[in-house]
């Protein structure tokens, strides 16, 4: 686990803030955000830094991830560059009034070459890192982002909170124990958390050159690159995919005390076939590959789930939360965004 110890980012650039939430009502907290360089960590980082709040980002840049300190250029942050469960993150975590723990490993494939490695990212630290926040303070409170994998197969569509827990691959099994963690310290501690299960998300600062970390970035990148989107079988499978901004508004309206101890579903109002995502991504970018079917790999097949619809009542019952970006909306902001910024296309 890398342990590169506390240091300082600034820089005079200037980003996209992706969120269209407010969360005006962190302008005053000191919040801490694990996975702060990762995708969805920075979108929210960009967030809380421009309502005013006082940001510390924990993020260990686990190769292969994704985090990269370009995510936040122009912000200025202190960024410790610890594994959450190191003990070093004591001190970050002493003052926080608001904790997102965002950190996590998210390949599929990955977690299925390397179970333990997965195992130790998204479980065992988590462990280490809630008794170390439980030890220095109890009382922050906490947002965990977890995912509709620990799901696996869908036996009904749209699926709710209520839905059989029962992950296809390692990644999925290694969330739901990171989720239950924080269920049960939030249950036997009596601290404020809340879990979202969060769908397929999209857009701005998100790693594009990985195979393994969704379908949606690789079919940017290959639309952006104007070569062929493959997809497996014939199509049809459908997925509802979010935009980025929206996770941020569930995330901050997450932080509503009367929520704490809850889990919930985050997805969008929508699903589609893969066929028409892509479509859409092609279009956008005027791609000349266009799209293509091709058979089923055997480790992918595998560990598929066929297709998925979040049902996502709970948390706009509770909280008012519902999706608002439109598919081919959110499309066009991110390839706005990525022909804006050419680094994601390499670098990432």
């Amino acid at each position: 686990m890398a342990s590169s110890g506390g240091r300082r980012l600034t820089s005079s650039a200037v980003s996209l803030t992706a969120s269209s939430g407010d969360p005006g009502s962190l302008s005053a907290a000191r919040c801490v955000v694990t996975g702060g360089l990762g995708f969805i960590g920075s979108n929210l980082v960009h967030a809380l830094v421009h309502a005013g709040a006082s940001v510390a980002v924990v993020d260990a840049l686990v190769e292969g991830h994704g985090g990269t300190p370009h995510n936040i250029a122009g912000l200025d942050v202190e960024v410790v560059g610890v594994d959450i469960g190191d003990p070093a993150v004591r001190e970050i975590l002493r003052d926080a009034d608001v904790v997102f723990n965002l950190a996590g490993q998210v390949s599929h494939i990955d977690s299925m070459h390397d179970p333990l490695r997965d195992l130790q990212l998204n479980a065992i630290s988590h462990a280490a890192f809630l008794e170390h926040l439980r030890s220095v303070n109890p009382g922050a409170r906490v947002v965990h982002t977890s995912t509709r994998q620990v799901y696996g197969i869908p036996g009904d569509a749209p699926v709710d909170e209520t839905h059989t827990t029962r992950p296809v691959d390692v990644n999925g099994v290694a969330k739901l124990a990171g989720e239950q963690l924080h269920s049960v310290y939030a249950r036997a501690h009596g601290m404020a958390i809340t879990s979202l299960r969060l769908t397929n998300v999209y857009g701005p600062r998100q790693r594009l050159t990985s195979d393994h970390v969704g379908f949606l970035p690789v079919f940017f990148r290959k639309a952006l690159h104007g070569q062929r989107i493959e997809i497996y079988g014939d199509g049809t499978q459908r997925r509802d995919c979010l935009f980025v901004s929206d996770v941020i508004d569930a995330i901050v309206a997450a932080t509503a005390d009367h929520v704490a101890g809850e889990v919930f579903n985050v997805g969008s109002r929508r699903d589609e076939s893969l066929g028409s995502i892509a479509k859409l991504i092609v279009e956008a970018t005027g791609s000349p590959g266009g799209v293509a079917l091709v058979p089923w790999p055997e480790e992918e097949q595998r560990i598929d789930i066929g297709s998925f619809r979040t049902d996502s009542t709970r948390i706009h019952e509770a909280l008012g939360w519902r999706s608002r970006v439109e598919l081919a909306d959110g499309i066009a902001a991110t390839v706005d965004f990525y022909r804006g910024d050419a680094w994601y296309l390499s670098s990432t």
